[in-house]
């Protein structure tokens, strides 16, 4: 244990260091790859190398030698670092905003960018046990000259695992001057349990004290359902039970035509090729029909809009 203590301070100490020079795109880019290559290299080493028994009682401690690669704890710090440096730059230098970042993509980082260019969401894999992966996503925003990031700001109200699943597409929809922003993403909570889900998002801003201010509202509500309104729909499946189907469907966004297409899943978790369709009716989405399955797709299924 004196190894990891040693060893995080060392790793930490180099990653808390953020340079007030380097406000260059590739500069910026240069120093984040380098962050993301030493936190790899780090978590290697703990994790395969030099893994411990994690200790009693924590949710990685199952009594077989397996759960010795599942225990994280030591990493966390590091990824908590990690993460305040993407925050550092996503919200000092508003050229990230508009950078592809290649060479960030390289190191499993995806990025993906609204079609207006004023909202992105960068997203990597934090850490990975026996019983699921969990991601850590930056959320990036046009906040009048300036840019801003953040966290998930709700993580605490999020109905779903939207807090730590992987985001991998963004689509805009217009409505009485507003832009609204929904982010498809994926939960791998054990080998076999998956977790699917659209949320959205919205730039909100207001004058406080004759300053303009700026913030990310992750709580609007543009579903409306028979329990309510809410701001994402989402499903759960079982992988094995689901077989083709698991992998055949999915939620599908048709932009022209406004609507959101959730698979139905009936008992045990096994999704069917059914689909419950919401059309936005302009103020929020709306049930209009259950699809049965069709023979000849009409309908595209979301596509992953990424920088890679």
């Amino acid at each position: 244990m004196k190894f990891i203590k040693y060893c995080s301070f060392i790793i930490i100490g180099t990653f808390c260091c953020f340079p007030a020079f380097g406000q260059d795109a590739k500069s910026i880019e240069k120093d984040l790859v380098n962050c993301f290559k030493k936190r790899a290299a780090y978590n290697d080493s703990i994790l395969v190398k030099n893994s411990v028994d994690p200790p009693k009682g924590s949710v990685f401690f199952n009594g077989h030698d397996s759960a010795k690669a599942a225990y994280v704890t030591p990493i966390v710090p590091v990824d908590t670092t990690l993460a305040n440096k993407v925050l550092y730059y996503t919200s000092k230098f508003p050229v990230t905003l508009k950078s592809d970042f290649q060479l960030l993509c390289t190191q499993d980082v995806n990025i993906i960018t609204s079609d207006d260019s004023l909202f992105r969401i960068y997203v990597w894999e934090e850490r990975r046990n026996m019983l699921g992966r969990f991601y850590r996503s930056v959320f990036q925003f046009k906040a009048g000259a300036k840019v801003k990031s953040t966290l998930i700001p709700h993580a605490d109200t999020a109905i779903t695992g939207s807090a730590q699943a992987f985001y991998d597409a963004i689509y805009t929809i217009n409505a009485d001057n507003k832009t609204y922003y929904l982010c498809t993403y994926i939960n791998k909570y054990t080998p076999t349990i998956r977790e699917e889900g659209i949320k959205v998002f919205a730039i909100d801003s207001a004058k406080v004290k004759g300053v303009m201010k700026y913030w990310l509202n992750d709580t609007v509500h543009l579903f409306k359902t028979k329990t309510g309104k809410h701001n994402e729909l989402s499903y759960k499946y079982d992988v094995i039970a689901s077989g083709d189907a698991g992998t055949d469907n999915g939620i599908e966004y048709d932009t022209a035509a406004n609507t959101v297409a959730i698979p139905v899943v009936e008992e045990k978790g096994r999704m069917t090729d059914k689909h419950i369709k919401y059309k936005f009716k302009g103020q929020y989405f709306e049930k209009v029909e259950e699809v049965k399955p069709k023979t000849v797709k009409t309908v595209a299924k979301k596509k992953k809009k990424t920088t890679k």
